[in-house]
């Protein structure tokens, strides 16, 4: 449950930066970055395949949203 929490908090941080950048470059480089943490958890085994595709979809989802890559 620990875990979850605080990849909850962390995505929030993540999204609100997304959020607040005001250039486009801004906001692919930090969708980008957020793409390689989440690559980073599942090649540690710290997240499951299962919640890496959740999160990663999410990414995508909010960085469409916002006009990032």
């Amino acid at each position: 449950m620990q875990k979850e929490q605080q990849l909850r908090v962390w995505i929030q941080k993540q999204k609100r930066l997304i959020s607040e950048a005001t250039e486009q470059k801004d906001r692919d480089y930090i969708a980008m970055m957020w793409q390689g943490f989440l690559n980073g958890l599942r090649l540690t085994n710290a997240i499951t395949w299962q919640e890496y595709q959740e999160l990663s979809r999410e990414i995508v989802e909010y960085a469409e949203g916002c006009e990032a890559a």
